[in-house]
């Protein structure tokens, strides 16, 4: 099994990152590889110029697997409270397979929840 990495692969998509007024002020951002379930693995730190996180970003091959196919974003605000928004795993593949640079292949995260993701 392989572990998803940060940049790791080739390049397969887009993310576009765009936090909700109740977050507050970002202090961190992390990305997680994410089963689909109740399981996330830790795949990097996201990084900004003047912790603008209303940003898009590369996503890579690398950083989901076969036990963890989907992506999830997390912003932990000045509070500490961490905030979550998940794209599905059916989602990720039908970004990762679309032409670069189209519609299809940016996965958006724009609804955000105060709680990891639960067994659905």
């Amino acid at each position: 099994m392989a572990e998803p990495s940060c940049s790791g692969g080739g390049y397969a998509a887009d993310a576009v990152i765009v936090p909700i007024a109740d977050i507050g002020q970002v202090g961190t951002a992390t990305q997680y590889a994410w089963d689909g379930g109740g399981r996330l693995h830790n795949v990097c730190n996201l990084l900004t110029e003047g912790a603008n996180f209303n940003a898009t970003w590369s996503l890579f091959s690398g950083e989901v697997d076969s036990v963890y196919p989907g992506i999830c974003v997390s912003l932990t605000n000045s509070a500490g409270v961490e905030w979550y928004s998940c794209q599905t795993p059916d989602a990720v593949a039908l970004a990762f397979a679309a032409a670069p640079g189209t519609e299809a292949g940016i996965l958006r995260f724009e609804t955000w929840e105060p709680t990891a993701p639960v067994l659905q």
